[in-house]
């Protein structure tokens, strides 16, 4: 349970982690040095729940996946959608002017979910064996990784490509509307 619960914060903060890095690369995010000092903390620990949770081959695999976002691009886009929608209806010169501000709350609380979810790490390293999920998976699939895999591959290829039609028609529809 503590290994689900562990999976699940870290899907949340990889997208608060991606709406926080949008303001910090436009350099209006508060406090960036602490925010870079959580993003690293957060990228080591999920390299560890992952080795711990999935073994050392898979583990590395998950986590080069998440560091190039290429997890979020595929399956975690929609959960930011309203904020980019959000930005896409102003008019280009009111961003410039008026900068969206980052919500305070989604910081604040970011840095929290980060801290639990390094104690739930170390708590998991008492409670669940090595390569817990893992297992549980290879017993699920009975040793048969080849539909699976298809059906990952396909589904991050399908994700990317929801997600660019999706872009292209907000930002056609900005182009239309100036």
């Amino acid at each position: 349970m503590v290994s689900v619960i562990i999976l699940i914060l870290i899907l949340f903060c990889l997208v608060i982690h991606r709406y926080l890095t949008a303001f910090w690369e436009d350099g209006i995010l508060p406090y960036p040095g602490g925010f870079t000092t959580l993003a690293i903390l957060f990228f080591a620990i999920y390299l560890i729940n992952y080795i711990w949770l999935f073994g050392f081959l898979v583990g590395i695999i998950m986590f080069i996946l998440t560091f190039f976002q290429i997890i979020f691009s595929s399956y975690l886009w929609p959960f930011l959608l309203p904020s980019v929608m959000n930005t896409y209806k102003k008019p280009s010169i009111l961003l410039v002017l008026t900068p969206p501000k980052v919500n305070l709350f989604i910081y604040g609380i970011w840095s929290f979910i980060i801290i639990a979810l390094g104690g739930l790490t170390i708590l998991n390293f008492f409670i669940s064996d090595y390569g817990y999920l893992l297992t549980k998976i290879e017993e699920l699939l009975n040793s048969n990784y080849k539909i699976p895999v298809i059906l990952l591959v396909g589904s991050m290829i399908l994700g990317n490509l929801i997600r660019i039609y999706v872009m292209k028609r907000l930002s056609d529809q900005t182009d239309n509307s100036t």
